[in-house]
């Protein structure tokens, strides 16, 4: 059984959640989600939606170091939080995460070739970001990923990283195998390793694939690192550049 499922059964489904307080650090026009604000209840708990600007699908917060963990995370895991005290642990399949991310697309007007079956994280609402004076999508450029531990595999374990744009039809796609061995959780520079800069991205999918037989595997995720831009405040034809963001989203540009 996945640590995820133990964890919850653990609690019998308490979750702790907090509002989500945008504890996030700033750098620039660039944002750092390192997810150390949450609430967890025994070391597990829920992202709050939206978090930020973002929802999370298939993903719940997780403090390693939580004492009531001892005995369900093996002790090679407790450095899954890149920034102390939590981190992200997702896999393909958390709760009604599936309807969701189709319920979500299919309002967005999204027609992508493939579909996200991986953990998933997307902005929230397009709307809402161009009201704060932002554009409804975001560059991807870097973050921690670690897979939990496994079993000897000469197959390892493979991460897959796929980034969704209205701008193509196909998602960009990125992959790194970690050997069945002791890992630290590995910094993704997005551009440097895809050798493409990952912009205009709405929605981000991880999967990670233990084995020969590519079994759905969890996996740490910390430190999440998006930029969002700002809209120009001057006037594109007779409309505000907001406007006509807005209008091309309704009509599903």
């Amino acid at each position: 059984m996945k640590l995820l499922a133990l964890l919850t059964l653990s609690v019998l489904g308490s979750f702790s959640l907090t509002a989500a307080k945008s504890d996030h650090i700033a750098i620039g026009n660039e944002t750092l989600f390192n997810f150390d604000d949450v609430s967890t209840t025994k070391g597990i708990g829920k992202v709050p939606s939206p978090y930020l600007h973002l929802s999370f699908s298939r993903y719940n917060i997780l403090t390693p170091g939580d004492p009531a963990l001892e005995g369900y995370i093996v002790p090679s895991d407790l450095n899954c939080a890149v920034s102390v005290p939590n981190a992200l642990i997702g896999s393909r399949y958390i709760s009604d995460a599936v309807e969701k991310i189709a319920r979500s697309r299919k309002l967005k007007g999204v027609q992508n070739s493939e579909e996200p079956e991986g953990a998933y994280f997307e902005i929230t609402n397009d709307s809402a970001l161009i009201a704060e004076g932002l554009h409804p999508y975001f560059t991807l450029h870097k973050l921690y990923i670690k897979p939990l531990a496994a079993p000897f595999s000469s197959s390892g374990t493979n991460v897959t990283i796929r980034g969704y744009s209205r701008a193509r039809k196909d998602p960009l796609s990125w992959d790194v195998n970690f050997a069945s061995d002791y890992h630290e959780p590995f910094e993704v520079k997005i551009q440097k390793y895809s050798k493409q800069e990952w912009s205009q991205l709405y929605g981000v999918e991880i999967l990670a694939d233990y084995g020969e037989d590519k079994l759905d595997w969890e996996f740490c995720l910390d430190d999440l690192e998006v930029e969002f831009f700002k809209i120009r405040e001057e006037v594109v034809g007779s409309q505000p550049e907001d406007q006509v963001i807005l209008e091309s989203l309704e009509r599903g540009l």
